[in-house]
Parts: structure tokens; sequence; C-alpha cells
């Protein structure tokens, strides 16, 4: 696979793959995980999703394997991923890496300006609310529009927040799964990984990542080319390595290495 070929070329990985993901060495690695798509299934609505209940468990393993090297990547919001982790106290990055939560700090972007954002979200909230199958997300660093319920609104959702963002600098437009975001320009999932990976206790250690969205490819392909164990869970093109069908593949996989 790709990610034999450069980087660590499996110096923290063995040679056992009974699903097609090699197993690493965790103690030598740093283990990025996604949430909606990733550890649960999506759902109709983003409140509505259910959380597996050995999840917990799993999560306080695989810290335990990393010495603490488990980041929850999220777009959702640090104070909304939070409601369904609440015994999970270790780094995570929220709004696709507008937010930061480590050693219990949130800390957002500095262009995530509270009023702007605020304003986004009444805006959106109001469009919403005259379709019928839209549903508004807001963050305190953007505002997300899922059209889900009613794909046929999905030209009319872009053409909505693309509106809005020629005429918000500092603000751009993205594409996920049945959905389209503002957030601040300039950020990512592989933005966020490389600062942390240049951080004490992480530095030298073998990235791994879990991804399903359109959202998470930089970083499946960053990881890829460090070296890393890059896994797409779901359909879809990828640059990752590895692929996974569903959630429930991605918790068995990682049940395994905490067992391991």
């Amino acid at each position: 696979m790709y990610y034999e070929m450069i980087g660590f070329h499996g110096e923290h990985q063995s040679e056992h793959t009974v699903d097609g993901v090699p197993e690493p060495k965790l103690d030598r690695s740093t283990l990025f995980l996604d949430f909606d798509g990733t550890l649960v299934e999506l759902a109709d609505r983003p409140d509505a999703i259910h959380v597996d209940e050995g999840l917990e468990d799993l999560l306080r393993g695989l810290s335990e394997k990393t010495q603490g090297r488990v980041v929850i990547i999220t777009g959702r919001a640090i104070e909304d991923v939070t409601q369904y982790l609440k015994g999970f106290d270790g780094p995570i990055i929220g709004g696709h890496g507008a937010q930061e939560r480590v050693g219990g700090e949130i800390r957002n972007h500095e262009l995530a300006d509270p009023e702007t954002v605020r304003y986004l979200g009444e805006m959106t909230t109001a469009f919403a609310a005259t379709h019928p199958g839209l549903i508004c997300e807001r963050k305190p660093t953007g505002v997300v529009l899922h059209f889900r319920q009613n794909e046929d609104l999905a030209a009319q959702a872009y053409a909505f927040l693309r509106a809005l963002s020629e005429t918000h600098d500092g603000f751009d437009l993205h594409h996920s799964k049945m959905a389209y975001e503002l957030r601040p320009a300039g950020i990512g999932k592989d933005v966020s990984m490389r600062r942390m990976m240049e951080g004490e206790g992480f530095k030298g250690t073998m990235p791994i990542f879990f991804g399903d969205d359109v959202t998470d490819e930089p970083a499946l392909h960053w990881v890829a080319e460090q070296g890393g164990i890059a896994v797409k869970v779901g359909e879809g093109e990828t640059a990752a390595g590895c692929r996974l069908g569903d959630p429930e593949a991605a918790r068995r996989t990682l049940r395994r290495w905490v067992g391991a």
C-alpha cells in the first residue's frame, strides 16, 4: 500500500491486516479520529445520532495504548461533540480546525469574530426556516446548511451560502456530505494535524487518521504522505491507502487494536 512506500516504511506498524488495515504500534503513534460518519453513523439531523455504548471505553483504551495521543478531530463544535463524549478528556479539534481543546481549554480561530458568526447564523437560520428540508447548524466558528432531508434543495443552499461568503471576507464555503459550510479561511484538519504533530509529546510519532468525508481528504492525503495510516470510512474516491465500510467496521478495527 501507498503508506508502506514512504515515511515510516512500516517502522511503527505490523503486517497484521485482518481487515486490510495494518496494526500500528500505538505507543509510537498519534491517532486522529473523525466523529460523524466515522465513529458514529450519520443521521438525518446532527442531533439525532446514536453513540455506541462501548465508544467511551474504546476511546479510554486507545488513550491508554497511545499514552494520551488520541485526538478527536471533527466538523462539530467542541461544545457539541463533548455532549456525546463526556468521558473523553483528551485533545479535541472542532469546526474542521477552527477550534482546539488542549488541556481542557477551548480556543476559537482568531477570524471567527463572534458578531460576524452570529450574523451568519441568524441569516442562515431564517433562510432554512423558509425552505422545509433545510437544517441550519450554528457553530461558534461558522454555520452549516444541511440538505440531507431534501436533496433537491442543494443548489439553493449552495447559492445562498455562496452569496454570504462573497460579502464576508475571511470565511470560505466548503462542501461536505449533504451540506455546505461557511468557516474561517485557511483552516483545515490537515493544518491542525501538522501543527499538533510538531508539539511536545507528539513529534516523532506516526500519524493515523480515520475519516469519511470529502472534507477529510486533505488530511488523509497528508497522513499518507507522512507514511502514516490513512483510513477512509465508507464510499467515495480517496487518497487513503485503506478503506473500511462503515463506522461499525471502524470501531471493530479500533477494538482489535486495543485488544492486541
